[in-house]
């Protein structure tokens, strides 16, 4: 075990209420703005532009024409992170939106958390019109569903990359894998609740899932250590139509520009536009 998870589980004993207070405050503050720098040149060939989100201004990048898909990237990555997904739906005659969200590549911002980028992509439907269909990773997609069920995003299709289910269920997903033991983990959920001031369980895909109408597909790697697959499998289950598809091989950003996966989210959508 790492000196640093060690000195953590230490202190969620000695210290309770101050762990709990110091992992909540990290937890909203991305560390990075972006990821990668492949995809640069593609966001270069769109038209860049700014809407006006729940923090300030929100980075968009927009191209082609056609039925509208959303692009929204997960926690400290930016829009570079889907570019592939949108080139390829841009050659197949689809207008592509990217965005930037709250706090995050060259949006305003210093906090980041699961309603804010709900709002953020709310905010886009808001300026833009609804799309017709969402592509998102991650985080990005799990805020997604929030915002489609607040009725602030009402795409006929939606993608989701790599998605956690339950908020929860991925924060002991991520620190169990890492060391922290239970009492850490609990206090970890405990000052994220405090700190959205919302129940946890407000965060999860199977609860909002019944009541979707967009047609979805589920993509995971098999090989993801951020979200495991079974996070999908959950959600799915949870969601009227919904489809699961599991990549060998793959991990949680090889879902991002995967050829394979490319096609596919094509061909969904494809299929929907009819």
């Amino acid at each position: 075990m790492k000196v640093s998870i060690a000195m953590a589980n230490t202190m969620a004993v000695i210290a309770p209420r101050r762990f709990r207070d110091v992992v909540a405050s990290r937890f909203v503050r991305p560390r990075v703005r972006q990821q990668t720098d492949t995809g640069r040149e593609f966001l270069a060939t769109l038209e860049a532009g700014w809407i006006e989100g729940p923090l300030g201004r929100q980075r968009i990048y927009t191209g082609g024409t056609g039925p509208s898909v959303f692009f929204q990237h997960g926690w400290e990555a930016d829009a570079a992170d889907l570019t592939s997904q949108a080139e390829h739906l841009l050659a197949s005659g689809f207008r592509v939106v990217l965005l930037d969200g709250p706090a995050h590549g060259a949006s305003e911002g210093e906090i980041a958390t699961l309603p804010l980028f709900a709002e953020g992509i709310g905010a886009a439907a808001a300026t833009l019109g609804q799309p017709f269909a969402v592509v998102a990773h991650s985080m990005g997609a799990a805020a997604s569903v929030i915002a489609m069920s607040e009725g602030e995003l009402v795409p006929q299709a939606f993608v989701a990359l790599a998605s956690p289910c339950s908020l929860s269920d991925n924060i002991a997903f991520q620190a169990g894998s890492m060391g922290l033991s239970g009492r850490a983990i609990r206090l970890m959920q405990d000052g994220i609740e405090t700190r959205l001031k919302t129940p946890i369980s407000r965060f999860d895909i199977a609860r909002d899932a019944p009541a979707m109408t967009a047609r979805a597909l589920f993509i995971y790697g098999d090989r993801d250590v951020i979200v495991p697959a079974s996070a999908g499998e959950k959600a799915s289950q949870h969601w009227p139509g919904a489809r699961l598809d599991i990549r060998p091989g793959l991990g949680h950003r090889g879902v991002l520009r995967d050829p394979g996966v490319l096609a596919e989210v094509a061909r969904f959508l494809d299929g929907v536009r009819g």
